[in-house]
């Protein structure tokens, strides 16, 4: 049996959203902490993104040279 494991770019994008979202309400209520914190949040979910976008290329790119040497 062979295992693959999927790595997906578009949950920790919409996180992302979710949080700068709920850091732009704290700021309207002038929570600063709380906004700060899912600021924080929503830079870790960016650097996911990034790095999974990053394996998807790696992954495609590798693909396309196996393809060309055929």
């Amino acid at each position: 049996m062979h295992i693959t494991s999927v790595i997906d770019y578009s949950y920790p994008m919409m996180a992302a959203e979710k949080s700068l979202k709920a850091a732009h309400l704290f700021m309207l209520d002038k929570k600063y902490d709380d906004a700060l914190d899912e600021l924080l949040i929503a830079a870790s979910e960016v650097k996911m993104t990034i790095n999974a976008i990053r394996h998807m290329k790696e992954q495609e790119d590798a693909l396309r040279k196996q393809t060309e040497t055929v």
